[in-house]
C-alpha cells in the first residue's frame, strides 16, 4: 500500500475523508502533501488550515436549572463532561458555553476551549424560569466570537416567568442571530404537549424546525448530546443542518423506555 494515501487498512477510508467527517483524526495523522480523499489529490498547509478555520464551531448551551428540572442536572452535567472529552480530540476547534438559569442566570463558563475544558459538577435546581433573561445573558457575550459555525441550544421544561426582558426583545435579538448565520434550538419537556415546542419556538423568534419536545427518561438526556454531536457533524460536512437532526429524539419522546441512545465510538 502507497503509505502516501494515508489510508485507513481497516476501512480503506482516508484519513483526510475522515478529518473532513469530523471524525478524530488529528492533523499530524495526515500527510498534508500527499493526503488523498477520492475528490482532491493533495491537500497543503494552506487548505488545511482553511478547512479547520471552516469548520471552528461554539456551542452555546442555556440550561433551565429551575425547580422542575430537579434530577436532570447530573445527567446533563456528566453529558456535558463526555460531550467536550470527544470533541477535544477532533481535529476541528471547538468552543463551549454553559449558562444556567432560574429566578437568576449563571454563565458556568464562557467561549472555552474544549481542549482546556475540566470536567464539570452538577448544579442546584431551584426557582422560577427566567429564560428571556438567561438568552440574552448567554447569547451577548458571544456575539464576536471566532467561530464559524455557532449553535445556541435552549433545555428547558417551561415558559418564561418574570424576565426583565420581554418576549419581544427576544424575537428580535434570535432573529438577528438567525440573519447573522447562527443556529438557534429549542429542546422543550413538558408532557402531554406534543407540538408545544414548535409552538413556543414560534413565540421566541425561533425556527419550528429547530425545536422539539423532548423526555428526560430513560436515555433521553444522553440522545440529546448525541443529536447536538450530530449537528456539527452535519454543519462541518455539508454545511447545514440535516433535516432530520431531531428524529432521534422524537423517537424517544415517543416510547421512553424503548429508544436507547446508540454505542458511539470516536477514533483518537
Amino acid at each position: 500500500m502507497d503509505k502516501n494515501k494515508m489510508v485507513d487498512s481497516t476501512s480503506g477510508t482516508s484519513k483526510l475523508a475522515l478529518l473532513r467527517q469530523n471524525r478524530g483524526i488529528k492533523k499530524t495523522d495526515v500527510d498534508i502533501g500527499k493526503a488523498i480523499d477520492g475528490f482532491a489529490a493533495s491537500i497543503d498547509d494552506k487548505i488545511m488550515t482553511e478547512e479547520i478555520s471552516r469548520n471552528s464551531a461554539i456551542v452555546n448551551l442555556i440550561i433551565d436549572s429551575s425547580g422542575s428540572m430537579e434530577g436532570t442536572a447530573e445527567a446533563i452535567s456528566q453529558e456535558i463532561n463526555g460531550f467536550a472529552s470527544r470533541q477535544a480530540v477532533k481535529v476541528y476547534a471547538t468552543k463551549l458555553s454553559l449558562t444556567v438559569f432560574n429566578d437568576y442566570s449563571s454563565t458556568l463558563f464562557s467561549k472555552l476551549n474544549v481542549r482546556q475544558f475540566t470536567p464539570i459538577s452538577p448544579w442546584v435546581c431551584g426557582g422560577g424560569t427566567n429564560i428571556n433573561d438567561a438568552i440574552f445573558t448567554a447569547i451577548f457575550p458571544i456575539l464576536k466570537t471566532d467561530a464559524n459555525h455557532k449553535l445556541h441550544l435552549i433545555i428547558t421544561d417551561g415558559y418564561n416567568g418574570r424576565s426583565k426582558h420581554t418576549e419581544e426583545e427576544v424575537r428580535q435579538l434570535i432573529t438577528r442571530r438567525i440573519s447573522g448565520g447562527d443556529h438557534v434550538f429549542l429542546l422543550f419537556n413538558t408532557e402531554g404537549e406534543s407540538d408545544s415546542a414548535k409552538a413556543y419556538a414560534q413565540e421566541l423568534g425561533i425556527n419550528p424546525n429547530n425545536a422539539v419536545n423532548f423526555d428526560r427518561q430513560g436515555d433521553g438526556i444522553k440522545i440529546i448530546f448525541q443529536t447536538i454531536e450530530d449537528l456539527l457533524d452535519g454543519l462541518r460536512t455539508k454545511g447545514a443542518v440535516p433535516a432530520d437532526w431531531a428524529k432521534t429524539i422524537t423517537a424517544h419522546t415517543a416510547n421512553p423506555f424503548g429508544i436507547k441512545a446508540r454505542e458511539t465510538k470516536y477514533l483518537t
